[in-house]
C-alpha cells in the first residue's frame, strides 16, 4: 500500500496568539490560552482515534506502549526559541512493533498511524496507508480543517 501525508497546523484549532508560532516559554495569556486549547483538542481527538482503532501508541524505535500524555504535552506541540524542538515520531498501532526509520515502517504494510511533530512547531503530520480505514476517519473527523497532503519525511 502507498504511505501518504496529511499536515496539519494549529492554526485550525486556535488563531487567538500575538505570536508566529505557539511559543512554549511564551507567558503571553492569548498564547498560553491557545495552547491549552490546542493540548485539549489533541487529548480528546486521540482518545477518540485510540479507542476507535483499538491503537496503542509506541515511540519510534520502541515496543513499548506509552500513554497518552507522553504525546499530549508542550515538549511535543510547540516550538521554544530556548530550548528549541525535539523531533519526536509516534507509531499507533495494535501490536507494538519497534521500526529502525521512517522508511522502514514505510516498508510494512501494518494497519497504523504515525504521528509527527513539526520540526518548527507549527503543526504535526500523519501518515498511514493510503484509503485506509484510518485515512477515511481522519478525513472524516478533520474535514473542517485545512489539511495539506505532506511526503513522508524521515528525520
Amino acid at each position: 500500500m502507498k504511505k501518504m501525508g496529511l499536515s496539519l497546523d494549529y492554526n485550525n484549532i486556535c488563531k487567538d496568539y500575538n505570536t508566529v508560532y505557539l511559543d512554549r516559554d511564551n507567558d503571553d495569556p492569548e498564547t498560553t490560552a491557545c495552547m491549552r486549547k490546542v493540548l485539549k483538542w489533541f487529548d480528546l481527538f486521540l482518545s477518540d482515534l485510540l479507542e476507535t482503532f483499538e491503537y496503542n501508541i509506541n515511540r519510534m524505535n520502541q515496543n513499548t506502549p506509552v500513554d497518552l500524555s507522553e504525546i499530549v504535552k508542550k515538549r511535543f506541540f510547540f516550538y521554544s526559541l530556548e530550548k528549541e524542538i525535539i523531533a519526536q515520531t509516534f507509531i499507533l498501532q495494535k501490536s507494538p512493533i519497534a521500526y529502525t526509520s521512517l522508511g522502514d515502517w514505510a516498508n510494512k504494510n501494518e494497519d497504523s498511524l504515525v504521528i509527527q511533530n513539526d520540526d518548527e512547531g507549527e503543526g504535526v503530520y500523519f501518515y498511514f496507508n493510503e484509503g485506509s480505514k484510518v485515512h477515511e476517519w481522519l478525513l472524516n473527523k478533520l474535514s473542517d480543517c485545512s489539511l495539506d497532503e505532506v511526503p513522508l519525511q524521515e528525520v
